[in-house]
């Protein structure tokens, strides 16, 4: 049977600001109906991406380029959920399956065009802190480092955020319409940025909703090392299934956050 390499039209509502609200507390909803499934999975990607820097030559960017053909799989696994089937370990890989299997490469140059975006954004903040930043993000020095306290850290991570939002805003949908609407990599990066910007009230509370989640967390943590102080090992086999299952649900909150201003969002890509 032939395969349409016709593109899908892209058609992106806007939404009002709760919607931000709902995409997060559907991000738990949806890890609540295959909790094991998704963990699994999330725990796959994770351990991939993290394997992935051992490659030569490209080893600390390789986690940038993986992640848009990854993530793809990902939202097979989110939208099997959301649809009342159990999700599959191989649904990770659906992104190099995708479309016949056309689909990987320009997923992989999205990916490149997001190594290198990132890489950009990270030379710029360079310039505020003599690259700390920048060797803190490739692990050349760690989080303890004395120039890490150096208040122009603050300064860099700033240029940062604002120089890689639009990158982020152009990257959030960009690998689903790569593999599921059929988009080329440039046409999925602009729409993306457009479909974001449209809906910017609910991103922005999408946005406060997860960093409010994250302050509970950190403040749970502060909590639990005044109480196992003297056990680190204790603290780490209770942080470490925590730290998977909020972000396990950050990854079920992105496929919501395309299905529901994304016409066609539910039966996009294959069945």
């Amino acid at each position: 049977m032939m395969v349409s390499e016709q593109p899908v039209a892209v058609r992106i509502a806007t939404l009002p600001a709760a919607a931000g609200w709902r995409w997060v507390a559907d991000g738990f909803r949806l890890l609540r109906r295959q909790p094991i499934a998704l963990l699994a999975i999330t725990f796959m990607n994770l351990l991939l991406l993290s394997a992935s820097v051992l490659v030569p030559l490209v080893g600390s960017i390789a986690p940038l380029v993986l992640a848009p053909v990854l993530m793809v799989g990902l939202m097979h696994a989110v939208r099997s959920a959301d649809q009342g089937t159990t999700p599959t370990p191989t649904m990770l890989f659906a992104g190099f399956r995708d479309d016949g299997g056309r689909r990987w490469k320009p997923l992989l140059l999205l990916g490149a065009v997001n190594a290198l975006a990132t890489v950009a954004a990270l030379a710029l903040a360079a310039v505020a802190d003599e690259g700390t930043l920048m060797r803190l993000a490739t692990g050349q020095i760690h989080s303890d480092d004395p120039a890490v306290s150096d208040g122009a850290l603050v300064i860099a991570a700033l240029v940062f955020l604002l120089t890689y939002a639009p990158v982020q805003m152009a990257m959030w949908y960009a690998p689903l319409f790569v593999a599921w609407h059929r988009t080329p990599v440039a046409q999925a990066l602009f729409y993306s940025l457009v479909g974001v910007w449209r809906n910017r009230r609910a991103f922005v509370v999408y946005a406060i909703g997860w960093f409010g989640i994250a302050l509970a967390g950190s403040l749970l943590v502060r909590v639990l090392q005044m109480a196992l102080g003297s056990s680190p090992f204790l603290l780490s086999m209770l942080l470490s299934p925590l730290s998977l299952l909020l972000i396990t649900a950050v990854y079920c909150s992105f496929w919501s956050s395309y299905r529901d201003p994304v016409s066609g969002a539910g039966s996009a890509g294959p069945p």
